[in-house]
């Protein structure tokens, strides 16, 4: 198996969301959501994604500033577009400016990455349910006594899916006498379950280059980070068993596709208990 010896370089396309205030290669970055705007000035307040913190971001929407739009377009901005409990990534760099006859040192906004409503905005578009539909947290909660059990794969990195397959394939020879068949199905509303897995983390894509080695070969690959969502759903919404960061070979996702078996395996296996 391949193991990762020594990262060589970090490539962060976009900063985590974990990161409230990061420097990029295009300037500092800010996430949070809008407070407030001001047409006049262009002066966005932000404040911390974490209602419990009560930290604040005021920077300036640059002049003629530019959205792209799904068909290709561009258009300038309106500060006005900017409702309040938007959720941003808003990326900048500070300059000095005359402001009301002083000197003063601004935060210019460069970029804007409009994110989702949540952190779950992503996973719901890999499952195709309505943007609005509820998630909640239910890592206590067991997969159904089925067999066979019909899982759904919602899987973001392409290819993978043949390594599930390949778990899907050991199972059901091995394991489906003691605790039953696992099925695939197209569709979340046939499923019993659904297993999602995503580049990055829903508003976010890291990727790094890392030295690996299978016996004494080794190879220069690309890693790249994902998460992994284990789902019920249900007329009250989503449900959330399981959800983790795991590391994914760039070229071959299919190698991570056993990780993700074992993580259903765990769960099968607990329904018996």
């Amino acid at each position: 198996m391949r193991r990762l010896l020594t990262i060589l370089t970090i490539f962060l396309l976009t900063p985590p969301v974990f990161a409230q205030k990061v420097k990029t290669i295009m300037g500092e970055a800010w996430v949070g959501v809008v407070e407030s705007v001001n047409e006049t000035t262009r002066e966005i307040t932000l404040s911390h994604p974490d209602q419990s913190k009560t930290e604040k971001f005021v920077c300036v929407l640059e002049e003629g500033y530019q959205v792209k739009l799904k068909d290709g377009t561009s258009r300038e901005l309106k500060v006005s577009e900017l409702k309040p409990g938007l959720r941003v990534r808003i990326f900048y760099k500070s300059k000095t400016a005359a402001v009301a006859g002083r000197s003063e040192k601004i935060k210019v906004v460069k970029r804007i990455d409009f994110l989702g409503r949540d952190n779950f905005t992503r996973m719901r578009e890999m499952l195709r349910v309505e943007p609005s539909i509820a998630v909640t947290e239910a890592k206590s909660r067991e997969l159904p006594k089925t067999d066979p059990f019909k899982l759904h794969l919602a899987l973001e990195p392409e290819n993978m899916d043949k390594g599930l397959l390949k778990w899907v394939e050991r199972w059901n020879k091995e394991s489906s006498a003691k605790y039953g068949r696992v099925e695939i199905v197209n569709d979340v509303a046939q499923a019993d379950a659904s297993l999602v897995a995503i580049w990055g983390q829903d508003d976010s894509f890291m990727s790094m280059v890392g030295l690996m080695t299978d016996g004494d070969v080794r190879d220069l690959r690309s890693i790249g980070f994902g998460t992994g969502y284990l789902i019920i759903k249900d007329d009250k919404g989503l449900h959330v068993l399981w959800q983790s960061s795991f590391t994914i070979d760039a070229e071959e996702p299919q190698r991570s596709g056993p990780f993700l078996g074992q993580v259903i395996e765990g769960r099968l296996k607990a329904r018996t208990k």
